[in-house]
């Protein structure tokens, strides 16, 4: 019997790859609108992106303000005038054309969906978000998906994963791992509901925080290994799915 059963993970940069999405997204607005689309500008705009993310998190901002927030600074850094809600309204539309997916999830995905129920659990846009797992296929292997704009809450509320689990109809709870590569958002979400965690530190960051995940993987093969038993491993792939 798995180690787990129900895994709650993560989208952006756990499952698919933000960094291109994002990046291949601001340049196409940033080109749109006729601003520079140099390595310093976009460096500049994911320093303001993050910082008002972490705001977000943290309650002092709500997401509605952060979208357009965010252009706005950066016009005034760049000394440029403009429509914030117009850039972020394209930019949207771009980040819902990108579904780069990082090597090896949809492998692993494969692997552990006969043994576990999954939960996608993102902070983000509804239709943006769902746009992007229609696209790269990580949606397919979802039993459920939750998205922050959805449900109105956003990680690190523990609320969400307790609502996630609730329309899951996960019941025990000691066998529930949540995963991802933001420490103060997915296991500090997992952590404040009683739940095990999982920091998926695949760019191999030092934990700089007071936040203690469970487990600790840098890989897709040593996260399997933390949901599976040796004997599941040997025969992943083969159609059986455990009942909660």
């Amino acid at each position: 019997m798995a180690h787990y059963n129900c895994l709650l993970i993560d989208l952006d940069n756990t499952l698919l790859d933000f960094d291109a999405a994002e990046t291949a997204a601001l340049r196409s607005t940033l080109e749109q609108f006729e601003l520079p689309t140099d390595a310093q500008t976009i460096e500049l705009y994911h320093e303001i992106n993050e910082g008002l993310w972490r705001e977000y998190e943290q309650g002092g901002i709500k997401r509605e303000k952060l979208m357009t927030l965010r252009f706005s600074k950066l016009l005034g850094k760049l000394g440029r005038q403009g429509g914030a809600g117009k850039i972020n309204e394209f930019y949207m539309a771009q980040l819902g054309k990108q579904g780069q997916v990082l090597p090896g999830a949809l492998e692993f995905l494969e692997d552990v969906e006969d043994y576990v129920t999954i939960g996608i659990i993102t902070n983000g846009a509804l239709r943006t978000q769902a746009q992007r797992m229609a696209l790269s296929g990580v949606g397919e292997f979802a039993d459920g998906i939750f998205i922050s704009e959805k449900l109105g809450i956003a990680k690190p509320d523990k609320r969400f994963v307790n609502i996630a689990l609730e329309k899951l109809g996960v019941t025990g709870r000691k066998r529930v791992l949540v995963a991802g590569d933001s420490l103060t958002a997915d296991v500090k979400c997992g952590a404040a509901a009683g739940l095990d965690t999982c920091w998926c530190n695949f760019a191999q960051k030092e934990n700089n925080t007071e936040i203690r995940p469970t487990h600790v993987v840098h890989g897709f093969e040593e996260f399997k290994a933390v949901i599976l038993e040796q004997e599941e491993l040997d025969h992943v792939g083969e159609k059986k799915k455990y009942q909660l």
